[in-house]
């Protein structure tokens, strides 16, 4: 055959431009590797695009705890993974179903629940005391009421608002009449520090309330003819700040001596923003927002952090999460989940757990659930 033969020529020029066989094989694998990478960033895309609906308000992508420390909340900084597990299992039951109760701390790891609303949307005049896992009817209000707060202060138990401005005291088994808000105040949160109650937010029955009330029972003071110079005088109550809004429904706890403040609604619609005040200079800044707004939420402390739980978001739909703030960066995630969906129920610091109690479920029915959240791990 002739070295003139095309097929000869073409044979020898693809042997001569044939790579070693090794260098071959590693071009395949790279091109396999940088394949397969790019089916994995479509796929990332296209879930994305869609925003597939996962439960209790998660996104299809895993959540990025995102956040520094200071007052202004999350900017981008990625933190460790949280690893502590919550855990809501049943304490017990009330003796009356009820959603919106005020609450308090009472005796060994109870608590005492006044007043809220019946099945029937009905404000209740019950006091119920919870001991030992058994809600007892334990005395009756002043008047049925619903959506008013409580706090414990020294010795005795406050009872602010409601459907009026009444500041009621209960000592023993007797309530009487304490003192006065600067309006009538339903639907407010409360939180305690030094001896004072915050009453924060709420409603007149007319219109939204932005502020932050200060009741001080027997405020320190000179008396006349007191032997020791330390005798107290009348209690205070005064307006001390302003929220940046006005909110009804929100929630409030006491950590470290400064006052954080979830959700709540603003003319109907509801905030994610935490704010913290600080009852040494009365100022309120933004210290976190939470992953989706809410109202008609609840929220107590337990081992330094801020929980808030249950709600309505945004759509007017109960919720079963439970968010976890933390206090000094602002970080915040999904801490654990409610046995069924809940808003309107009442959450209390107890010992070493949070106790929580009644609300409206999914039916708008009230529970007469009582739950004890617990935490565990680091």
């Amino acid at each position: 055959m002739s070295d003139t033969d095309p097929e000869i020529h073409r044979t020898s020029d693809r042997l001569a431009r044939r790579t070693p066989r090794p260098l071959r094989m590693r071009r395949r694998l790279l091109g396999v590797a940088a394949f397969l990478a790019s089916v994995a960033a479509v796929a990332a895309v296209v879930l994305a695009s869609l925003h597939v609906h996962l439960p209790f308000g998660l996104s299809s992508t895993p959540p990025t705890h995102t956040a520094t420390d200071g007052a202004t909340g999350t900017t981008g900084v990625r933190r460790p993974i949280n690893t502590r597990t919550i855990t809501v299992s049943p304490l017990g039951s009330l003796a009356t179903p009820a959603s919106r109760m005020a609450a308090v701390p009472f005796g060994t790891g109870g608590a005492l629940f006044f007043g809220g609303l019946d099945a029937s949307g009905s404000p209740i005049d019950t006091v119920q005391n919870f001991q030992a896992a058994t809600a007892t009817n334990a005395g009756t209000l002043p008047a049925p009421d619903a959506s008013a707060v409580a706090a414990a202060l020294g010795p005795n138990i406050y009872l602010f608002g409601g459907a009026s401005s009444t500041i009621y005291q209960l000592t023993g088994t007797s309530f009487s009449v304490a003192g006065s808000l600067p309006a009538a105040t339903a639907d407010a949160a409360v939180a305690t520090v030094a001896g004072t109650a915050y009453v924060i937010g709420g409603y007149t029955g007319s219109a939204e309330l932005d502020t932050i009330v200060a009741y001080t029972p027997n405020a320190p003071g000179n008396v006349t003819g007191s032997t020791t110079g330390t005798a107290t005088g009348p209690a205070t109550t005064q307006i001390v700040a302003t929220l940046p809004v006005a909110l009804r429904f929100p929630a409030a706890t006491a950590i470290g001596g400064q006052v954080y403040i979830a959700g709540g609604s603003t003319a109907g619609i509801p905030s994610a923003t935490v704010y913290r005040f600080d009852p040494t200079t009365d100022v309120v800044t933004t210290v976190a927002t939470l992953p989706h707004a809410r109202d008609r939420e609840s929220a107590a402390a337990l081992g330094g952090t801020l929980y808030v739980i249950g709600g309505t978001n945004a759509a007017g739909v109960r919720t079963r999460a439970i968010y976890a703030v933390n206090p000094a960066s602002g970080a915040v995630r999904l801490a654990g989940i409610l046995p069924l969906a809940l808003s309107d129920t009442t959450a209390i610091s107890g010992s070493g757990e949070i106790i929580i109690a009644g609300g409206l479920s999914a039916a708008a029915a009230p529970s007469a659930a009582i739950y004890a959240l617990t935490v565990s791990g680091s």
